[in-house]
């Protein structure tokens, strides 16, 4: 007889998954609304997004995620792993929005460019961990 030599899947990692699924929605209609803040052209419809209130509602419904996350516990460590890297993602994304709402609201042209730059960084940080939490969640990140 064979025995299954395939481990039992960490229970963390299918709810972090599940949180991740039923964000997904969320987060892409947030990316278009940014998306659209920044178009040189109206939307269908005719109406710009305000950068700032985009921002404001992409992180909120960033925290909202990684506060879910953050309350997942139990697990093995592979559970554990998946929940720090996602939790670690998504503040790195949430941080880089804060830099960039904080560039849009800078009155000096070079404290608005270094703050641009910053979250440009800390953007780039976050997409940089979360192909190791997508590997760690074995899904591809919603980002």
């Amino acid at each position: 007889m064979l025995a299954n030599t395939q481990p039992a899947p960490d229970p963390v990692v299918a709810k972090l998954k599940a949180l991740l699924l039923e964000a997904r929605p969320r987060i892409e209609a947030d990316s278009r609304a940014l998306d659209s803040a920044w178009s040189e052209d109206p939307p269908t419809g005719g109406t710009f997004e305000d950068p700032g209130r985009a921002i404001t509602r992409m992180r909120d419904h960033l925290r909202s995620l990684r506060t879910g996350v953050l309350a997942v516990s139990g697990g093995g460590p592979a559970g554990i792993n998946a929940r720090e890297l996602t939790a670690r993602t998504l503040l790195e994304a949430d941080q880089s929005l804060d830099k960039l709402r904080q560039s849009l609201a800078a009155v000096d042209p070079d404290t608005a460019g270094e703050l641009w730059a910053e979250s440009v960084r800390l953007g780039k940080q976050a997409k940089s961990t979360s192909v190791t939490a997508e590997k760690a969640l074995g899904i591809p990140w919603p980002l």
